[in-house]
């Protein structure tokens, strides 16, 4: 399956970001308009469909912080 722009922007956004925890979600939400944890749900779905096309270790890595991120119960809802 081919990636679309925007899901090209959601991989290249995450492997600059993926060595601080995925990034801040300020700026996620500057980015995307996406709240962090509706970013972080549409990268794992990404990585899980098999369209990153990413070598196993980098795929690895950014499931990681996928999980890291959607279980962290300190993320806040950027309009608030």
């Amino acid at each position: 399956m081919s990636r679309t722009d925007t899901q090209n922007e959601i991989v290249d956004f995450a492997r600059k970001w993926q060595k601080f925890d995925g990034g801040p979600d300020e700026d996620i939400f500057v980015t995307f308009g996406l709240e962090p944890r509706e970013y972080f749900r549409r990268l794992k779905n990404i990585l899980d469909d098999g369209s990153a096309a990413l070598d196993p270790p980098a795929v690895s890595e950014l499931a990681t912080v996928c999980a890291y991120r959607l279980r962290r119960g300190d993320v806040q809802t950027i309009g608030q």
